[in-house]
């Protein structure tokens, strides 16, 4: 699990595969875990640096509710946090979910990793 600290909000965010993740700490868009797909992060202009989550940056993701990509304010901090049972779950829901998919990775993926294959 990553804990980021934007200039605004504290996220947490459990990595998962091919760019999704589990997003959750923004009051308004992801109070409670949502499955999102993280694009990259930005410098505020129109260039993405794909699957990369960076300090001074901003992250950019897609939400299932929202039809535009949200882009958070000025990231100041990212730390990887101790995995722990709800993690651990996210990974195995995903997993059996999406089961048989071509290039499924391991549960015990490295977080730092880059977010696609």
């Amino acid at each position: 699990m990553l804990r980021m600290h934007t200039q605004n909000t504290c996220y947490e965010i459990v990595v998962l595969y091919g760019g999704s993740a589990y997003l959750s700490g923004h009051p308004l868009y992801c109070p409670q875990p949502v499955l999102v797909t993280i694009t990259g992060s930005t410098w505020g202009g129109s260039m993405l640096k794909v699957d990369f989550i960076g300090r001074g940056m901003h992250l950019e993701f897609r939400h299932p509710g929202y039809p535009t990509p949200i882009v958070t304010s000025i990231i100041r901090e990212i730390r990887e946090c101790r995995r722990t049972a709800a993690d651990q779950l996210g990974r195995q829901v995903w997993a059996e979910r999406f089961a048989g998919d071509e290039g499924e990775s391991s549960q015990d993926e490295d977080p730092r990793a880059r977010l696609s294959p």
